[in-house]
């Protein structure tokens, strides 16, 4: 994305205060070309060239509701966040609901400028990332909103798995502090992302190349700096110059993730063409995951780009499977069991999918790879070097 200014329409209702508006926009990084009132209808995009629509309003209003969706119809392609002044309640499900980008909500004081920038620059950092053609790779972002349940388990034994059946992959380890997915795969750190992105000059496929690790299973590996100190380096601008540069060369893109959702992660979800959603059979977990579904929703993701997975999922601890669905709302697609094997093949450097073919957790595994395959369209199955795909039956 352009470091240039953002052009912003402001759109305001009689509930909000001037100066209120003011703090919101007061950023340099924000270019406020024309301020409305909501009441006064969508101007016409000829009459009021933007980048994103601002619409600050009061919590509860109904007439910012309907400008907000007459905005997403009158103005197509145009971000639409709304700014909410006072308590929400379920004011933030009906405002996506009426197909608003983003909410940022006001409190007891005004929201200041970087938070409204942020929400704008995600916004269109979602719509500039979004699938364009054919020739984009699938994208793959393994999430989990609490650590120890098996993201990096997870996202080494896909992308091996995804390798071994023929497609051409590259896993990005974006735990920039505390990364093991060179441990998970029994790979030496000798260049890192963070040698990538301090590398300086264009950043394209072949330059990608010369910082990626080879597995044994033809997988290509990004993998996280050696030491804390240096994640600060990795920019979300960079992430996303790297996403579009890896998709464009390869079948499949897994990105192992940290806890939470930082910038780093949420530019790597707006990304993502599938969510691959970890959770564990412990009631902690599972209200963690419950959360992450729920802040994907509001973050406008769609519930069909997303596959479950429930890890140590035969565990005895007093949680059924019914019990999860009634948590979650909705089954997990695959179940990981619970075996020393996977332990083993974690300290060995060598994920269960290789190290124990026949185990029950590698064919959940590899049942995990295929219903990523699976979920390819037809237009997919060529990428943008012209080469027909491998399909395993």
């Amino acid at each position: 994305m352009t470091s240039s200014p953002i052009r912003t329409l402001v759109a305001v209702d009689h509930m909000i205060d001037p100066r209120t508006v003011e703090v919101i926009v007061d950023d340099p990084k924000i270019n406020v070309v024309g301020v409305v009132d909501q009441e006064a209808g969508v101007p016409g995009t000829d009459a009021a060239r933007a980048d994103v629509m601002l619409v600050v309003c009061g919590a509860g209003s109904q007439g910012a509701l309907e400008f907000v969706s007459a905005a997403v119809r009158e103005r197509s392609g145009q971000p639409v966040i709304v700014v909410c002044a006072g308590s929400p309640n379920g004011f933030i499900r009906d405002v996506l609901a009426s197909g608003a980008d983003d909410i940022v909500l006001i409190e007891d004081h005004p929201t200041p400028a970087p938070e409204t920038y942020f929400a704008m620059h995600k916004a269109l950092a979602r719509r500039s990332s979004a699938p364009a053609d054919d020739a984009h790779g699938s994208f793959v972002c393994v999430l989990g909103p609490k650590g120890g349940i098996g993201k990096t388990l997870t996202a080494a034994n896909l992308g091996v798995s995804l390798a071994d059946a023929g497609y051409s992959t590259v896993m990005v380890d974006l735990d920039l502090q505390f990364g093991d997915l060179g441990l998970a795969l029994g790979l030496q750190p000798e260049r890192t992302i963070y040698d990538l992105a301090t590398s300086g000059g264009v950043l394209d496929a072949g330059k990608i190349e010369a910082y990626l690790t080879e597995h044994p299973s033809t997988a290509k590996v990004l993998l996280a700096p050696v030491r804390p100190d240096q994640a600060g380096v990795i920019t979300v601008d960079f992430l996303k110059d790297l996403y579009e540069a890896l998709r464009a060369t390869f079948d499949f893109v897994v990105v192992d993730t940290p806890p939470g959702f930082t910038p780093e992660v949420i530019a790597t979800i707006d990304a993502a063409s599938s969510i691959c959603m970890i959770g564990m059979l412990d009631a902690p977990s599972l209200k963690n995951t419950k959360l992450g579904l729920e802040t994907l929703q509001l973050m406008g993701y769609s519930m069909d780009r997303i596959r479950l997975v429930l890890n140590r999922a035969d565990t005895s601890v007093g949680i059924s499977h019914s019990d999860v669905v009634a948590v979650l709302g909705r089954a997990p697609d695959v179940l990981i069991p619970s075996q020393r094997e996977v332990v083993r093949s974690i300290n060995a450097g060598e994920p269960i999918v290789l190290a124990s073919k026949r185990s029950e957790p590698a064919k959940a595994f590899r049942a995990l790879a295929e219903l990523y395959v699976s979920d390819r369209t037809p237009a997919d199955t060529t990428n943008s070097r012209g080469r027909k795909l491998l399909r395993r039956g």
